[in-house]
């Protein structure tokens, strides 16, 4: 009876193991809010910001595209992301700009992604990067980047951590 079992059960892990979902994050983009009045009309996708000091007068969020390649949905999924901002003196034409560290730290929850599905999930930056902003234009710094990391929160049968980084120009 042992030597049928073992077989069995091995069997049985493998096949559990095999319909795991398989999360992949596979893209991330920038967009900014086209406004009426102050209503968000639509999102556009963006490449470079080019509102500059002494404060972005665009509302931003990033778009991340989740990829579940597995034959098992996907449930109860944590994503991780901060935002960190190379920063550059105003005065000084052409200065590089230092990194510094995360200003955002935040977490967004995505309830379900569906076997074989890819699904776009918002990330917020406001009221955090307005703020951290405008503390830099009072004191004479504007960043000329913003990096935005985001990772899957490791969780039981995961094998690797998932993550992602997206760099975003910005006009002085």
């Amino acid at each position: 009876m042992k030597r049928i079992l073992i077989p069995v059960l091995a069997f049985a892990a493998l096949a559990a193991a095999s319909a795991r979902a398989e999360l992949l994050l596979e893209s991330v983009s920038w967009q900014r809010a086209r406004v009426d009045k102050t209503r968000v009309v639509a999102w556009e996708d963006l490449s470079r910001l080019v509102d500059g000091p002494p404060k972005v007068d665009t509302r931003l969020r990033a778009r991340l595209t989740l990829k579940n390649r597995g034959p098992a949905a996907a449930e109860g999924i944590l994503l991780r992301y901060s935002m960190t901002g190379r920063v550059a003196p105003i005065a000084v034409e052409k200065a590089e700009g230092a990194w510094g560290i995360p200003f955002m730290v935040d977490e967004k929850r995505v309830p379900k992604v569906g076997p074989n599905m890819t699904q776009d999930v918002y990330l917020t930056t406001s009221p955090a990067l307005e703020l951290y902003l405008a503390k830099l234009a009072r004191a004479g710094w504007w960043p000329d980047r913003m990096k935005l990391e985001v990772m899957i929160e490791p969780h039981a049968g995961a094998v690797t951590v998932q993550s992602l980084s997206s760099v975003l120009e910005v006009a002085k």
